[in-house]
């Protein structure tokens, strides 16, 4: 990349950043956060206990779907990848762009001594698993039900969107090798060069996310997927019953899947002020109150960050133990 691209790349990072902050500013002034913070305070215990069991039975579901990718590439261990699961949520809680991803990748790259290019098409893979669950509970919702003006006439374009996903999809099942054909291609690029390593990086990349994405895998992996997506809808809804807030069940579902529209990048570490911002959005295209939408997003956000942050320092240096010299 030349030097005037990166000088581009981060000229558009930080206006955005600038302008999320501002965006952020604008709505907060506009919250009574006294009324927010005793709707915390008085939250109902066994209701946030609920939703924490929820939260970390989500995750270990995201962590054993991850472990069907890796085990089709020979890294064994489902422990280990819910383990990597967790600690990179908790890295995320506390860094911008999903820096945990990055971290679980470099993490399990060393521990299977195989090149990183081979774990994050594990990860590549995986992450499109929750996008196709998550398209497909976006294009039901909006059929199912009744959503605000500004949100319904995102119907069809979900529904283009999900068929697009699910030609993707058809295409990767079609082209799926029986085995790791990329191999053998790949030795035979000479690697001193950075074009050259560059090139086997991406070659190996496309090879390895085509042989894991095979229809049984992607069939087992969906189906956890919407596993996951449920306990955080129990998440969601829970936490919300907490506070007393009157949310139906599908007000959580369209609070849940508005959040997750800023799933793929978080602006801000662990998506602080974003996250209330959406959900307060939703809340009020229901109706309900907005000062109160915000103390029930600050408390699924505790549930979502309080624990997960503590287990995942715990369980970090279990994979920062080095067993091999990783590939590049």
């Amino acid at each position: 990349m030349s030097d005037t691209q990166s000088r581009a790349r981060q000229w558009a990072h930080w206006l955005t950043l600038a302008a999320t902050v501002g965006l952020l500013a604008v709505f907060a002034r506009s919250v009574d956060w006294g009324h927010a913070w005793s709707a915390i305070i008085h939250a109902d215990p066994a209701l946030l206990g609920l939703a924490t069991i929820a939260n970390l039975a989500s995750l270990a579901v995201k962590g054993l779907r991850w472990g069907i990718f890796l085990d089709a590439v020979g890294m064994q261990g489902t422990g280990q990848a819910i383990r990597a699961t967790i600690v990179c949520a908790a890295l995320n809680n506390v860094l911008v762009a999903n820096g945990g991803d990055a971290a679980r990748i470099a993490a399990m790259s060393r521990r299977g001594n195989v090149s990183s290019a081979v774990v994050l098409a594990t990860v590549v893979v995986d992450r499109f698993c929750d996008l196709i669950t998550y398209a497909a509970m976006f294009v039901a919702a909006a059929f199912i039900l009744p959503l605000p003006p500004q949100l319904a006439r995102w119907r069809t374009p979900g529904l283009l969107a999900l068929g697009t996903i699910a030609a993707i999809v058809g295409v990767l099942v079609w082209r799926s090798p029986s085995n790791g054909a990329g191999d053998s291609h790949e030795k035979m690029i000479k690697p001193e060069l950075a074009l050259s390593r560059a090139r086997r990086y991406w070659h190996r990349l496309i090879a390895t996310s085509a042989t894991v994405a095979t229809a049984p895998r992607l069939a087992i992996a969906i189906a956890l997927a919407l596993v996951a997506w449920l306990g955080q809808w129990a998440t969601f809804h829970y936490a919300a019953h907490s506070a007393s807030f009157a949310i139906t069940a599908s007000g959580s579902l369209l609070a849940l899947l508005a959040v997750n529209t800023s799933f793929l990048v978080r602006l801000t570490p662990g998506n602080v002020g974003v996250f209330q911002l959406l959900y307060a959005l939703a809340a009020a295209s229901a109706g309900l109150d907005k000062d109160s939408a915000v103390a029930v997003a600050f408390l699924i956000q505790l549930i979502q960050y309080v624990p997960v942050t503590v287990l995942g320092l715990l369980l970090a240096p279990s994979l920062a133990t080095r067993k091999a010299t990783s590939n590049t």
